[in-house]
């Protein structure tokens, strides 16, 4: 049978009367979508722990809470920036007492998003502006790391036992890993992408001006024309087979409409055209000069698209809530008189949105 109990990591959670700090138990069901997010988001938050355990003692004497072994995950390995010595992922094994649970993964890799602390957010934010300039691909301190990290993981257990995680910066990585596994080894993970950043701008929300729009999309065909012209269409055409290779890769997708980090992914399953996605302009004019013909990062056939809202007026703290990572655990919690009130976050159901 797929259900297990388990313990969720809830910081600061109090069963009512009680002076001291408790664990909440919850039951996993392993074929109950919202169970499996909630676990995978737990241990994206035990990346986030790892680190900031990390920083707060140097000592190796120090021991890291280790509350994922209340629900028999074991970290196996973390994973380790060179450039700064942090920790930005950590590869967790099952470890069940009796056999696997039919539905249950072997292992799970986590990724950790930005973090403000001072040790890390530098190399943090080189990260991040290698995202924005589409460079995140070429980096040599995480993603190839993870890459190496995914593909050993992989030779040790079958790919349908195997989970990919990560949260803002760390889905970026987590959908780098992931579609970098389906187009070159057909590995196909199950992957999800809390908060993953979706950083292109729509030109219909930029520009205001029919007339300019109409002359700026006239240039981009005029320069399309060029591309192809000079043996461009080669680079179209792999950039179609590209796409290809991931439509058997379905990766969840966790957004929320009050995010401005993420939330235009759910205007772009509403309204995007793949054959101008695949034709945009700025990254084949790229990948034209540099020899590198990768689609935009955010650019996926099909996805299983889930979206939450935060019930508060708009102002700072509903930002930093809407891409938190709490929101897509909170609701396991099955005890009604935590001393903490719930976060006012409703969550839909999970979509199949993309190609059909």
């Amino acid at each position: 049978m797929c259900p297990t109990a388990y313990i969720f990591p809830f910081k600061n959670r109090r069963k009512k009367g009680s002076r001291g700090t408790q664990s909440l138990m919850a039951v996993v069901d392993w074929r109950n979508n919202r169970h499996c997010r909630a676990v995978a988001a737990s241990l994206v938050q035990g990346a986030y722990n790892s680190e900031h355990n990390r920083q707060k003692s140097q000592d190796s004497k120090v021991q890291p809470s280790r509350w994922w072994s209340s629900f028999h995950f074991e970290v196996k390995r973390v994973l380790i920036d060179d450039k700064d010595s942090s920790i930005y992922g950590v590869v967790y094994e099952f470890k069940h007492p009796n056999n696997l649970p039919e539905c249950a993964p072997k292992c799970v890799i986590a990724f950790r998003g930005t973090t403000l602390k001072s040790s890390s957010a530098k190399q943090d934010m080189k990260l991040n502006i290698k995202l924005l300039t589409a460079e995140l691909r070429k980096d040599n301190s995480r993603f190839k790391p993870a890459l190496d990290a995914v593909k050993k993981v992989v030779q040790e257990a079958e790919p349908a036992n195997i989970w990919l995680a990560g949260h803002s910066l760390g889905s970026a990585i987590a959908m780098l890993v992931g579609k970098s596994m389906a187009q070159e080894e057909g590995k196909y993970l199950k992957t999800f992408l809390f908060n993953p950043p979706f950083l292109s701008p729509s030109l219909s929300r930029i520009i205001n001006s029919p007339r300019l729009e109409n002359a700026i999309c006239s240039a981009k065909n005029f320069l399309k024309a060029g591309i192809s012209f000079v043996g461009g269409d080669h680079l179209w055409q792999t950039r179609h087979d590209q796409f290809n290779k991931l439509s058997h890769w379905i990766p969840n997708l966790f957004v929320n409409k009050d995010d401005p980090i993420c939330s235009r992914y759910i205007d772009h399953f509403e309204n995007r055209k793949i054959e101008d996605e695949i034709h945009s302009i700025r990254s084949a004019t790229k990948a034209a000069f540099v020899k590198d013909p990768q689609l935009p990062i955010y650019l996926l056939p099909k996805a299983y698209l889930t979206i939450s809202k935060i019930s508060s007026s708009p102002n700072i703290s509903k930002i930093c809530e809407a891409h938190g990572l709490k929101q897509w655990w909170h609701q396991m919690s099955i005890e009604p008189g935590s001393a903490n009130p719930p976060m006012k976050v409703s969550i839909g159901d999970t979509k199949l949105v993309g190609e059909p």
